[in-house]
């Protein structure tokens, strides 16, 4: 049995209101290859010896798929689905979003969409119906608004495929199909869709159909109130932050360039902005702060909105000072540590290894060491009952 997340239905069956017009993506919008795709997730497995274990077992089943396919359709596919074993829901998600948008999207048959969208125009209720996964064929139907679809469905235990396929199994067209390829009107009866599919009724049909957009189900968080805890009745971060002195850690990575930029634009009354920058062999932390200011789009607000007068906007908002997260104390001078512990009132700390694959050393200093020597230096504050 596949789990169900407790906070995301991924799978319901929805009855299609009025009579469903059953449309086949294949031959009609778009080739999908179903080995094609299942390449493109294993050429994109997120280690390197996941990577290429699953080439070797692509390559494999790329040499057995004719004679898979000659014992049985159906088998042949759920054969080359056993190649996911192990990867995530989330990552199929984000894999069939990528595929999706970059292979296939500009691959559609601009005639075979507007006859779609034409059936639709006339009250029609579209099916999509493709051999892809669901993680692909969703996106599809996303961007047509078709507002149902059946398609192939992996088997979940913890969120982690098992390589099974749910039944029923969405096999692919036979081996003569490509002979009706390139009708714009991929409309199917159910009797002939059914003898497709290799299905013998039309409640597997229903079984097997899924809404295009997910259903959330919110869980209400465990609040224990308690009587002495404070009650904000109106948050306002301008309010909050007016007057205040932030030290922006990891300011060269795009997500802290982005904070640097929103604080400046939006925040008008802030006191200061300290960044704490690393120095590289040949280049200084001021030196690498005016490079992103020169370089870095994120600014190019600022640029517009203060023209010629941006260099005096961001010395009277801006502090650069020099160290490294990574090191004790931040890696300041004793001065500028004493200096801050003093005046700050917000660390905002963005820096961070994120790459898939690290040097277990570096992603241990990086984000696990420089953590705990942030946090000594906040103990150590004289504000530290404010941060």
């Amino acid at each position: 049995m596949s789990d169900i997340s407790p906070t995301l239905s991924t799978h319901q069956t929805r009855p299609v209101a009025g009579h469903p017009v059953y449309w086949r993506v294949e031959g009609s919008l778009l080739e999908l290859s179903a080995l094609r795709q299942v390449g493109f997730f294993t050429w994109n497995a997120q280690s390197f010896a996941e990577r290429w274990r699953r080439r070797a077992g692509m390559s494999l089943m790329t040499l057995l798929r004719p004679a898979a396919y000659l014992a049985g359709r159906t088998l042949a596919t759920r054969l080359l689905y056993t190649l996911l074993r192990g990867v995530t829901r989330d990552r199929l998600d984000l894999l069939g979003e990528e595929y999706f948008e970059y292979f296939l999207k500009p691959r559609l048959r601009k005639k075979a969409v507007e006859a779609l969208q034409h059936a639709q125009s006339k009250g029609q209720q579209i099916v999509l119906i493709g051999q892809s996964l669901d993680h692909v064929l969703r996106p599809l139907a996303r961007h047509l608004g078709v507002e149902c679809f059946v398609a192939n469905r992996m088997e979940f235990r913890d969120g982690v495929a098992t390589g099974r396929l749910l039944l029923p199994v969405v096999r692919p067209r036979g081996p003569f199909a490509w002979i009706a390829s390139g009708d714009v009107d991929g409309r199917v009866r159910e009797a002939a869709l059914l003898s497709q599919l290799g299905f013998e009724e039309l409640a597997q049909l229903a079984a097997a159909t899924q809404p295009t957009r997910r259903s959330f189900a919110v869980n209400a968080p465990a609040v224990v109130p308690f009587e002495t805890a404070p009650r904000v009745d109106r948050l306002s971060v301008r309010r909050t932050l007016a007057g205040k002195h932030i030290l922006l850690i990891g300011v060269t990575g795009f997500i802290g360039k982005v904070w640097m930029v929103d604080l400046l634009e939006q925040i008008p009354d802030i006191a200061k902005i300290t960044l704490l920058i690393r120095r590289n062999r040949t280049t200084t932390a001021q030196r690498r702060f005016e490079k992103i200011v020169e370089e870095s789009p994120t600014l190019d607000g600022l640029q517009r909105q203060y023209d010629t007068k941006l260099g005096d906007f961001l010395r009277k908002r801006i502090e650069v000072v020099e160290g490294d997260v990574s090191q004790p104390g931040l890696g300041l001078e004793e001065s500028v540590r004493l200096r801050l512990s003093r005046s700050l009132d917000l660390v905002v700390n963005s820096a961070g290894l994120t790459d898939f694959n690290p040097d277990l050393r570096d992603a241990i200093s990086s984000n696990v060491e420089s953590a705990e020597h942030l946090l000594n230096f906040i103990r150590a504050s004289e504000k530290r009952q404010e941060f």
